[in-house]
């Protein structure tokens, strides 16, 4: 599956170049306060206006949504001194409390991280050795510079745990096709409560056999080839 990614880039952004290319950045808002339906939209008004201390260049949420904030291989202000000058992108989860959205958030949050990290050739591989995915936790551990540990907490909140975070950013996440489940169950039709015939009942409607009916009612049934039509008569 593919998604869209909308530009609305900042003005009066930094135009720096990084020092070098080594990581992709996995980041969530941590604003517990900020669930409703507007979240995405409100955080990234609140770092429009909050640019000159903190910027990343994506966010994902709305159900999906994916929304570019600030240009790509140019220094942001996303994981701290140590870990921002090698950060091709920085990609922040907006939350929310409804189950159903996070699905389809996350889902466009992993498929980002992983074409970013495919973009610009690093390792597709989070929180391991050397280049990669990483998350704002690995930079506190490992760069220093920063304090903050998301996104592992916020993603375990919604039954995400850090094997399953790593594995689908391996693997990937395949949309799941819909498996429609149809009932069905044997029947019969009586006629006068005396003649009956076998049916099936699919999904709460009764099919029989047109030869069947035919014989119960004591009609004629004539199949016509060309028009595809089956006719039922009476016995003169």
């Amino acid at each position: 599956m593919t998604y869209a990614i909308e530009k609305r880039l900042m003005s009066g952004l930094p135009s720096r170049a990084l020092t070098e290319v080594k990581y992709v950045i996995a980041h969530e808002s941590g604003n517990p306060k900020n669930c409703g339906p507007n979240a995405l939209e409100n955080e990234i008004t609140y770092m429009n206006r909050n640019k000159a201390n903190a910027f990343t260049s994506h966010w994902v949420g709305g159900k999906g949504n994916i929304v570019q904030v600030a240009p790509v291989n140019r220094l942001q202000y996303g994981c701290g001194p140590k870990g921002n000058s090698y950060s091709y992108a920085q990609v922040e989860l907006a939350r929310t409390d409804d189950k159903e959205q996070f699905k389809k958030d996350y889902a466009a949050y992993i498929w980002l991280l992983r074409e970013l990290a495919k973009e610009v050739g690093v390792p597709v591989v989070l929180d391991g050795p050397g280049n990669g995915i990483k998350s704002h936790r690995w930079i506190t551990d490992n760069l220093k510079g920063t304090t903050h540990r998301d996104p592992y907490s916020y993603l375990a909140s919604m039954g995400i745990t850090e094997e399953q975070f790593k594995l689908d950013i391996k693997n990937g996440i395949e949309p799941k096709e819909e498996v429609k489940v149809v009932q069905t169950a044997e029947a019969k039709v009586m006629l006068n409560d005396s003649k009956s015939i076998p049916a099936v009942i699919i999904d709460g409607r009764t099919y029989v056999q047109a030869r069947e009916i035919a014989d119960l009612l004591g009609l004629n049934l004539v199949y016509n080839n060309e028009s595809k039509i089956t006719k039922l008569y009476e016995v003169k």
